[in-house]
Protein backbone atom coordinates (compact mmCIF):
# COMPACT_ATOMS: atom_id res chain seq x y z
CA UNK A 1 0.00 0.00 0.00
CA UNK A 2 0.85 3.55 -0.52
CA UNK A 3 1.87 5.09 2.75
CA UNK A 4 -0.01 8.34 1.20
CA UNK A 5 -2.83 6.06 1.63
CA UNK A 6 -2.44 4.92 5.40
CA UNK A 7 -4.05 7.49 7.47
CA UNK A 8 -2.84 8.15 10.72
CA UNK A 9 -4.68 7.83 14.11
CA UNK A 10 -4.78 11.87 14.59
CA UNK A 11 -6.87 11.98 11.73
CA UNK A 12 -8.96 8.95 12.24
CA UNK A 13 -9.58 10.30 15.77
CA UNK A 14 -10.48 13.59 14.33
CA UNK A 15 -13.17 11.97 12.29
CA UNK A 16 -14.43 9.91 15.16
CA UNK A 17 -15.32 13.23 17.22
CA UNK A 18 -16.67 14.99 14.05
CA UNK A 19 -18.93 12.16 13.77
CA UNK A 20 -19.93 10.72 16.80
CA UNK A 21 -19.77 13.51 19.69
CA UNK A 22 -23.10 13.78 21.08
CA UNK A 23 -22.73 17.51 22.20
CA UNK A 24 -22.90 18.85 19.19
CA UNK A 25 -22.88 22.79 21.03
CA UNK A 26 -19.04 21.68 22.60
CA UNK A 27 -18.11 20.06 18.76
CA UNK A 28 -18.82 23.37 17.54
CA UNK A 29 -16.93 25.24 20.14
CA UNK A 30 -14.30 23.08 19.85
CA UNK A 31 -13.92 23.30 16.00
CA UNK A 32 -15.05 26.81 16.21
CA UNK A 33 -12.48 28.17 19.07
CA UNK A 34 -8.95 27.96 17.48
CA UNK A 35 -10.53 29.93 14.28
CA UNK A 36 -11.64 32.27 16.92
CA UNK A 37 -8.65 32.95 18.53
CA UNK A 38 -7.25 33.35 14.54
CA UNK A 39 -9.92 36.22 13.76
CA UNK A 40 -9.68 37.89 16.86
CA UNK A 41 -6.05 38.46 16.54
CA UNK A 42 -6.66 38.95 12.64
CA UNK A 43 -9.37 41.72 13.61
CA UNK A 44 -7.21 43.47 16.38
CA UNK A 45 -4.40 43.69 13.31
CA UNK A 46 -6.74 45.25 11.30
CA UNK A 47 -8.02 47.27 13.90
CA UNK A 48 -4.30 48.41 14.70
CA UNK A 49 -3.45 49.05 10.67
CA UNK A 50 -6.10 51.16 10.01
CA UNK A 51 -4.59 52.93 13.22
CA UNK A 52 -1.62 53.72 12.16
CA UNK A 53 -2.71 54.26 8.49
CA UNK A 54 -5.02 56.94 10.15
CA UNK A 55 -1.60 58.62 11.47
CA UNK A 56 -1.02 59.29 7.61
CA UNK A 57 -4.35 60.87 6.98
CA UNK A 58 -7.33 60.72 5.44
CA UNK A 59 -5.88 59.76 2.06
CA UNK A 60 -3.68 56.60 3.27
CA UNK A 61 -7.01 55.69 5.38
CA UNK A 62 -9.13 54.93 2.15
CA UNK A 63 -5.90 53.78 0.00
CA UNK A 64 -6.93 49.91 1.82
CA UNK A 65 -11.07 50.07 0.97
CA UNK A 66 -10.52 51.20 -2.46
CA UNK A 67 -7.48 48.78 -4.12
CA UNK A 68 -8.96 45.60 -2.42
CA UNK A 69 -11.91 44.66 -4.37
CA UNK A 70 -9.84 44.75 -7.21
CA UNK A 71 -7.44 41.55 -6.98
CA UNK A 72 -10.55 40.12 -4.83
CA UNK A 73 -11.28 39.16 -8.30
CA UNK A 74 -8.48 36.64 -8.79
CA UNK A 75 -8.82 35.69 -5.13
CA UNK A 76 -12.38 35.00 -5.60
CA UNK A 77 -11.64 32.50 -8.25
CA UNK A 78 -9.15 30.63 -5.79
CA UNK A 79 -11.73 30.78 -3.14
CA UNK A 80 -14.12 29.17 -5.40
CA UNK A 81 -11.92 26.50 -6.28
CA UNK A 82 -11.09 25.87 -2.89
CA UNK A 83 -14.54 25.85 -1.74
CA UNK A 84 -14.29 22.83 -3.07
CA UNK A 85 -12.20 20.90 -1.13
CA UNK A 86 -14.79 21.67 1.96
CA UNK A 87 -17.59 19.23 0.23
CA UNK A 88 -14.94 16.76 -1.20
CA UNK A 89 -12.18 16.36 1.12
CA UNK A 90 -14.86 16.88 3.94
CA UNK A 91 -17.07 14.50 1.99
CA UNK A 92 -14.64 11.57 1.16
CA UNK A 93 -13.41 12.04 4.74
CA UNK A 94 -16.61 11.50 6.42
CA UNK A 95 -16.87 8.38 4.19
CA UNK A 96 -13.69 7.38 5.20
CA UNK A 97 -12.56 7.10 1.30
CA UNK A 98 -8.78 8.77 2.35
CA UNK A 99 -7.11 8.34 -1.22
CA UNK A 100 -9.93 10.18 -2.98
CA UNK A 101 -9.30 13.20 -0.44
CA UNK A 102 -6.09 13.26 -1.27
CA UNK A 103 -6.87 12.90 -4.96
CA UNK A 104 -9.10 15.55 -4.79
CA UNK A 105 -7.22 17.84 -2.89
CA UNK A 106 -4.33 17.21 -5.09
CA UNK A 107 -6.33 18.01 -8.25
CA UNK A 108 -7.69 21.30 -6.52
CA UNK A 109 -4.51 22.70 -5.68
CA UNK A 110 -3.26 21.74 -9.28
CA UNK A 111 -5.65 24.27 -10.84
CA UNK A 112 -4.97 26.74 -8.15
CA UNK A 113 -1.46 27.39 -8.87
CA UNK A 114 -2.42 27.33 -12.65
CA UNK A 115 -4.71 30.25 -12.03
CA UNK A 116 -3.22 32.13 -9.16
CA UNK A 117 0.30 33.43 -11.03
CA UNK A 118 -0.71 34.85 -14.45
CA UNK A 119 -3.61 36.41 -12.83
CA UNK A 120 -1.41 38.47 -10.24
CA UNK A 121 0.66 40.00 -12.81
CA UNK A 122 -2.15 40.47 -14.68
CA UNK A 123 -3.77 42.64 -12.23
CA UNK A 124 -0.40 44.43 -11.35
CA UNK A 125 0.17 45.21 -14.39
CA UNK A 126 -3.38 47.17 -14.54
CA UNK A 127 -3.77 48.45 -11.28
CA UNK A 128 -3.02 52.55 -12.51
CA UNK A 129 -6.24 51.48 -14.73
CA UNK A 130 -8.81 50.02 -12.50
CA UNK A 131 -8.42 52.91 -9.95
CA UNK A 132 -8.71 55.60 -12.77
CA UNK A 133 -12.02 54.08 -13.75
CA UNK A 134 -13.68 53.68 -10.60
CA UNK A 135 -13.03 57.85 -10.01
CA UNK A 136 -10.93 57.04 -6.84
CA UNK A 137 -10.22 60.73 -5.15
CA UNK A 138 -6.83 62.59 -6.84
CA UNK A 139 -5.46 62.19 -3.17
CA UNK A 140 -6.01 58.67 -2.92
CA UNK A 141 -5.47 57.40 -6.03
CA UNK A 142 -1.33 57.17 -5.98
CA UNK A 143 -1.34 55.72 -2.59
CA UNK A 144 -3.97 52.91 -3.53
CA UNK A 145 -1.46 52.22 -6.32
CA UNK A 146 1.28 51.62 -4.44
CA UNK A 147 -0.88 49.44 -1.70
CA UNK A 148 -2.87 47.46 -5.01
CA UNK A 149 0.44 46.40 -6.67
CA UNK A 150 1.91 44.52 -3.95
CA UNK A 151 -1.16 43.38 -2.75
CA UNK A 152 -1.84 41.88 -5.90
CA UNK A 153 1.87 40.26 -5.62
CA UNK A 154 0.82 38.56 -2.72
CA UNK A 155 -2.35 36.65 -4.08
CA UNK A 156 -0.64 33.32 -5.42
CA UNK A 157 1.04 33.11 -1.78
CA UNK A 158 -2.98 33.69 -0.14
CA UNK A 159 -3.90 30.87 -2.60
CA UNK A 160 -1.28 28.12 -1.50
CA UNK A 161 -2.07 29.33 2.60
CA UNK A 162 -5.85 28.91 1.83
CA UNK A 163 -5.67 25.91 0.20
CA UNK A 164 -3.72 24.48 3.56
CA UNK A 165 -6.70 25.88 5.77
CA UNK A 166 -9.45 24.41 3.59
CA UNK A 167 -8.25 20.98 3.52
CA UNK A 168 -7.26 20.65 7.37
CA UNK A 169 -10.03 22.45 8.22
CA UNK A 170 -11.88 19.67 6.25
CA UNK A 171 -10.70 16.89 7.91
CA UNK A 172 -11.31 18.46 11.29
CA UNK A 173 -7.92 19.79 11.92
CA UNK A 174 -8.54 24.06 12.47
CA UNK A 175 -6.22 24.30 15.26
CA UNK A 176 -3.06 24.06 12.68
CA UNK A 177 -4.31 26.49 10.52
CA UNK A 178 -4.98 28.66 13.09
CA UNK A 179 -1.78 28.52 14.67
CA UNK A 180 0.26 29.26 11.30
CA UNK A 181 -2.01 32.08 11.21
CA UNK A 182 -1.57 33.84 14.07
CA UNK A 183 2.31 33.76 13.59
CA UNK A 184 1.67 35.27 10.18
CA UNK A 185 -0.36 38.16 11.63
CA UNK A 186 1.90 39.13 14.51
CA UNK A 187 4.64 38.98 12.27
CA UNK A 188 2.30 41.65 10.13
CA UNK A 189 1.52 43.48 13.33
CA UNK A 190 4.90 44.08 14.31
CA UNK A 191 6.09 44.76 10.54
CA UNK A 192 3.70 47.40 10.26
CA UNK A 193 5.06 50.34 12.44
CA UNK A 194 8.53 49.57 11.68
CA UNK A 195 8.20 49.61 7.82
CA UNK A 196 5.44 52.46 7.67
CA UNK A 197 6.96 55.03 9.87
CA UNK A 198 10.89 53.99 9.28
CA UNK A 199 11.58 52.52 12.92
CA UNK A 200 15.46 50.72 13.71
CA UNK A 201 16.80 52.69 11.72
CA UNK A 202 14.60 51.69 8.42
CA UNK A 203 13.54 53.79 5.83
CA UNK A 204 10.19 55.62 6.14
CA UNK A 205 7.91 53.58 3.79
CA UNK A 206 4.59 55.11 4.28
CA UNK A 207 1.55 53.16 2.47
CA UNK A 208 4.47 50.86 0.96
CA UNK A 209 5.35 49.73 4.13
CA UNK A 210 1.80 48.67 5.68
CA UNK A 211 1.54 46.76 1.83
CA UNK A 212 5.01 44.87 2.71
CA UNK A 213 4.33 44.00 5.58
CA UNK A 214 1.61 41.85 4.90
CA UNK A 215 3.40 40.46 2.20
CA UNK A 216 6.28 39.17 4.01
CA UNK A 217 3.12 37.87 6.68
CA UNK A 218 2.03 35.76 3.48
CA UNK A 219 5.45 34.78 2.55
CA UNK A 220 5.67 32.76 5.65
CA UNK A 221 2.24 31.36 5.89
CA UNK A 222 3.08 30.05 2.20
CA UNK A 223 6.28 28.62 2.96
CA UNK A 224 4.96 26.35 5.77
CA UNK A 225 1.57 25.33 4.04
CA UNK A 226 3.98 23.42 1.02
CA UNK A 227 6.76 22.44 3.82
CA UNK A 228 3.49 20.76 5.20
CA UNK A 229 2.38 19.43 2.00
CA UNK A 230 5.38 18.06 0.84
CA UNK A 231 6.37 16.29 4.22
CA UNK A 232 2.77 15.34 5.33
CA UNK A 233 3.61 16.61 8.88
CA UNK A 234 -0.17 17.33 9.53
CA UNK A 235 -2.09 14.20 7.67
CA UNK A 236 -2.04 15.60 4.15
CA UNK A 237 0.80 14.40 1.88
CA UNK A 238 1.03 15.65 -1.50
CA UNK A 239 3.17 14.91 -4.37
CA UNK A 240 4.10 17.14 -7.94
CA UNK A 241 2.37 14.45 -9.53
CA UNK A 242 -1.27 14.78 -6.95
CA UNK A 243 -1.23 18.05 -8.51
CA UNK A 244 -2.15 16.05 -11.79
CA UNK A 245 -6.26 16.99 -12.67
CA UNK A 246 -8.07 13.91 -12.61
CA UNK A 247 -11.45 13.81 -14.39
CA UNK A 248 -14.04 12.63 -11.38
CA UNK A 249 -12.46 15.30 -9.29
CA UNK A 250 -12.01 18.52 -11.65
CA UNK A 251 -16.02 17.60 -12.63
CA UNK A 252 -17.23 17.65 -9.24
CA UNK A 253 -15.10 20.49 -8.13
CA UNK A 254 -15.93 22.51 -11.09
CA UNK A 255 -20.26 21.44 -9.76
CA UNK A 256 -19.24 23.30 -6.34
CA UNK A 257 -16.88 26.01 -7.54
CA UNK A 258 -18.32 27.47 -11.01
CA UNK A 259 -21.58 28.94 -8.84
CA UNK A 260 -19.21 30.00 -6.17
CA UNK A 261 -16.62 31.74 -8.15
CA UNK A 262 -19.25 33.99 -10.23
CA UNK A 263 -20.96 35.04 -7.01
CA UNK A 264 -17.79 35.80 -5.78
CA UNK A 265 -16.62 37.40 -9.24
CA UNK A 266 -19.68 39.13 -9.20
CA UNK A 267 -19.26 40.39 -5.37
CA UNK A 268 -16.13 41.83 -6.50
CA UNK A 269 -17.64 43.80 -9.32
CA UNK A 270 -20.09 44.66 -7.22
CA UNK A 271 -18.30 45.76 -4.11
CA UNK A 272 -15.80 48.27 -6.74
CA UNK A 273 -19.03 49.48 -7.99
CA UNK A 274 -19.52 50.17 -4.08
CA UNK A 275 -16.48 51.68 -3.71
CA UNK A 276 -17.35 53.77 -6.84
CA UNK A 277 -20.25 55.09 -5.15
CA UNK A 278 -19.07 55.96 -1.70
CA UNK A 279 -15.76 57.59 -3.32
CA UNK A 280 -18.44 60.07 -4.98
CA UNK A 281 -19.69 61.17 -2.07
CA UNK A 282 -16.49 62.25 -0.53
CA UNK A 283 -13.03 61.22 1.34
CA UNK A 284 -15.18 61.79 4.50
CA UNK A 285 -17.47 59.50 3.82
CA UNK A 286 -15.01 57.09 1.90
CA UNK A 287 -13.11 57.46 5.32
CA UNK A 288 -16.08 56.76 7.88
CA UNK A 289 -17.26 53.45 5.23
CA UNK A 290 -13.48 52.26 6.08
CA UNK A 291 -13.62 52.82 9.79
CA UNK A 292 -17.17 51.46 9.94
CA UNK A 293 -16.26 48.60 7.92
CA UNK A 294 -13.82 47.78 10.54
CA UNK A 295 -15.57 48.17 13.82
CA UNK A 296 -18.95 46.19 12.25
CA UNK A 297 -16.21 43.85 10.57
CA UNK A 298 -15.23 42.44 14.13
CA UNK A 299 -18.22 40.13 14.43
CA UNK A 300 -16.54 38.07 11.83
CA UNK A 301 -14.56 36.96 15.03
CA UNK A 302 -17.89 34.77 15.96
CA UNK A 303 -19.60 34.62 12.29
CA UNK A 304 -16.58 33.01 10.55
CA UNK A 305 -15.92 30.26 12.87
CA UNK A 306 -19.19 29.17 13.96
CA UNK A 307 -20.29 28.97 10.19
CA UNK A 308 -17.02 27.27 9.31
CA UNK A 309 -16.89 24.79 12.29
CA UNK A 310 -20.91 23.58 11.58
CA UNK A 311 -19.84 23.17 8.06
CA UNK A 312 -17.28 20.84 8.57
CA UNK A 313 -19.62 18.84 10.71
CA UNK A 314 -21.95 19.06 7.93
CA UNK A 315 -19.84 18.26 4.77
CA UNK A 316 -18.54 14.88 7.28
CA UNK A 317 -22.16 13.95 8.68
CA UNK A 318 -23.67 14.07 5.15
CA UNK A 319 -20.11 12.11 3.47
CA UNK A 320 -21.47 9.40 6.36
CA UNK A 321 -25.12 9.08 5.27
CA UNK A 322 -25.76 10.77 8.50
CA UNK A 323 -28.16 13.51 7.61
CA UNK A 324 -29.89 14.09 10.92
CA UNK A 325 -26.87 14.57 12.48
CA UNK A 326 -26.07 17.43 9.63
CA UNK A 327 -29.83 18.94 10.36
CA UNK A 328 -29.13 19.52 14.26
CA UNK A 329 -25.45 20.77 13.63
CA UNK A 330 -26.88 23.19 11.38
CA UNK A 331 -29.65 24.73 13.84
CA UNK A 332 -27.31 24.22 16.60
CA UNK A 333 -24.54 26.81 14.82
CA UNK A 334 -27.01 29.27 13.84
CA UNK A 335 -28.97 29.88 16.90
CA UNK A 336 -25.73 29.85 18.91
CA UNK A 337 -23.94 32.42 16.03
CA UNK A 338 -27.12 34.53 15.81
CA UNK A 339 -27.71 34.48 19.90
CA UNK A 340 -23.77 35.94 20.22
CA UNK A 341 -23.61 38.35 17.28
CA UNK A 342 -26.98 39.79 18.86
CA UNK A 343 -25.12 40.83 21.88
CA UNK A 344 -21.83 41.88 19.86
CA UNK A 345 -24.12 44.43 17.92
CA UNK A 346 -25.92 46.06 20.71
CA UNK A 347 -22.56 46.57 22.55
CA UNK A 348 -20.87 48.33 19.18
CA UNK A 349 -24.26 50.37 19.06
CA UNK A 350 -24.40 51.54 22.18
CA UNK A 351 -20.56 52.64 22.01
CA UNK A 352 -20.12 53.58 18.41
CA UNK A 353 -18.85 57.29 19.00
CA UNK A 354 -15.80 55.88 21.38
CA UNK A 355 -15.01 53.55 18.77
CA UNK A 356 -15.12 55.67 15.89
CA UNK A 357 -13.02 58.30 17.65
CA UNK A 358 -10.25 55.74 17.90
CA UNK A 359 -9.58 56.21 14.39
CA UNK A 360 -10.11 59.90 13.73
CA UNK A 361 -10.36 63.22 15.32
CA UNK A 362 -12.78 64.52 12.77
CA UNK A 363 -15.92 65.28 14.23
CA UNK A 364 -17.74 65.22 10.50
CA UNK A 365 -15.71 61.38 10.02
CA UNK A 366 -16.43 60.72 13.57
CA UNK A 367 -20.81 62.16 13.19
CA UNK A 368 -21.11 59.85 9.22
CA UNK A 369 -19.54 56.77 11.09
CA UNK A 370 -21.81 56.78 14.03
CA UNK A 371 -24.78 56.75 11.41
CA UNK A 372 -23.32 53.88 9.80
CA UNK A 373 -23.04 51.78 12.74
CA UNK A 374 -26.65 52.56 14.10
CA UNK A 375 -28.37 52.41 10.46
CA UNK A 376 -26.89 49.34 9.04
CA UNK A 377 -25.05 47.31 11.70
CA UNK A 378 -28.27 45.69 13.28
CA UNK A 379 -28.22 44.00 9.47
CA UNK A 380 -25.61 42.33 9.95
CA UNK A 381 -27.80 39.28 11.90
CA UNK A 382 -29.27 39.01 7.88
CA UNK A 383 -25.95 38.73 6.28
CA UNK A 384 -25.22 35.98 9.09
CA UNK A 385 -27.89 33.68 8.19
CA UNK A 386 -26.56 34.22 4.89
CA UNK A 387 -23.11 33.22 5.92
CA UNK A 388 -24.07 30.38 7.37
CA UNK A 389 -26.11 29.34 3.99
CA UNK A 390 -23.07 30.05 2.22
CA UNK A 391 -21.22 27.15 4.10
CA UNK A 392 -23.50 24.72 4.31
CA UNK A 393 -24.15 24.77 0.46
CA UNK A 394 -19.96 24.75 0.30
CA UNK A 395 -19.85 22.00 2.61
CA UNK A 396 -23.38 19.86 0.84
CA UNK A 397 -21.46 20.90 -2.45
CA UNK A 398 -25.08 22.30 -3.74
CA UNK A 399 -23.94 25.57 -4.47
CA UNK A 400 -26.24 27.23 -7.55
CA UNK A 401 -29.03 28.51 -5.15
CA UNK A 402 -26.91 30.28 -3.32
CA UNK A 403 -24.53 32.23 -5.38
CA UNK A 404 -27.41 32.53 -7.05
CA UNK A 405 -28.73 35.10 -4.12
CA UNK A 406 -24.91 36.60 -3.03
CA UNK A 407 -25.11 38.28 -6.35
CA UNK A 408 -28.55 39.36 -6.01
CA UNK A 409 -27.49 40.89 -2.51
CA UNK A 410 -25.10 43.56 -4.71
CA UNK A 411 -26.37 43.79 -7.89
CA UNK A 412 -30.30 43.89 -7.70
CA UNK A 413 -30.39 45.11 -3.88
CA UNK A 414 -26.94 46.92 -2.23
CA UNK A 415 -25.97 48.84 -5.51
CA UNK A 416 -29.11 50.18 -7.19
CA UNK A 417 -31.01 51.02 -3.93
CA UNK A 418 -27.54 52.77 -2.48
CA UNK A 419 -27.45 54.78 -5.93
CA UNK A 420 -30.81 55.75 -5.85
CA UNK A 421 -31.06 56.47 -2.28
CA UNK A 422 -27.85 58.23 -2.06
CA UNK A 423 -27.86 60.00 -5.23
CA UNK A 424 -31.58 59.85 -6.63
CA UNK A 425 -33.32 61.02 -3.76
CA UNK A 426 -30.57 62.66 -2.14
CA UNK A 427 -30.48 60.87 0.94
CA UNK A 428 -26.36 61.36 0.72
CA UNK A 429 -24.45 58.62 2.93
CA UNK A 430 -27.73 57.99 5.24
CA UNK A 431 -29.21 56.67 1.67
CA UNK A 432 -25.96 54.69 0.82
CA UNK A 433 -26.16 52.84 5.11
CA UNK A 434 -29.75 52.19 4.47
CA UNK A 435 -29.55 50.85 0.67
CA UNK A 436 -26.38 48.11 2.26
CA UNK A 437 -28.95 47.45 5.19
CA UNK A 438 -32.09 46.55 3.08
CA UNK A 439 -29.77 44.33 0.90
CA UNK A 440 -28.63 42.30 4.20
CA UNK A 441 -31.81 41.96 5.75
CA UNK A 442 -33.58 40.60 2.16
CA UNK A 443 -31.09 38.03 1.92
CA UNK A 444 -30.98 36.39 5.35
CA UNK A 445 -34.61 36.14 4.87
CA UNK A 446 -34.54 34.20 1.33
CA UNK A 447 -31.25 32.12 2.74
CA UNK A 448 -33.48 31.03 5.73
CA UNK A 449 -36.03 29.93 3.49
CA UNK A 450 -33.34 27.69 1.53
CA UNK A 451 -32.09 26.48 4.87
CA UNK A 452 -35.68 25.54 5.71
CA UNK A 453 -35.92 23.81 2.72
CA UNK A 454 -33.16 21.12 2.85
CA UNK A 455 -32.35 20.63 -0.46
CA UNK A 456 -28.35 20.52 0.64
CA UNK A 457 -29.28 17.24 2.28
CA UNK A 458 -27.67 15.17 -0.66
CA UNK A 459 -23.97 14.57 -1.04
CA UNK A 460 -22.23 15.54 -3.90
CA UNK A 461 -19.55 12.31 -4.11
CA UNK A 462 -22.63 10.05 -4.58
CA UNK A 463 -22.74 11.39 -7.77
CA UNK A 464 -19.59 10.28 -9.64
CA UNK A 465 -17.78 6.77 -9.54
CA UNK A 466 -14.17 6.03 -10.98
Amino acid sequence: MDKRDEVGSRLKGLRERVLTEPRLFRLILWLAAPLMVSMGISTIYEIVDTFWLSRLGKAALGAPIVSWPYPDILFGILFGLSSSISALVGQYVGAAKWRKAREAAGTVLGVMLLVAVPGSLAIMASAGLYLSAIGVPSDVKPLAEIYLTVLAAGIPLSGIYLFFTMTLSAMGDTTTPTKIGIASTLINFVLDPILIFGLLGLPRLGILGAALATFFSRVFSASYAAYSLATGRHGLRLSVGDLRPRPLYLRLAAHVSIPQIVQRLAMTLGFMTMAGIVSGLGTDVLAAYSIGQIIIGIDRIISMPFGRATGIIVAQALGAKMYERAKKALWTGLTALLVTISAFLAAIMLFAEPFAKIFSNDPNVIRITMDMIHIFAPSTLGFSIFMVANTIARSSGRTLFVSILGIARLWFMRVPLSWLLAYRLGMGEIGLWTGMAISNYATGLIALTWLLKGTWLNPIIHEGTE
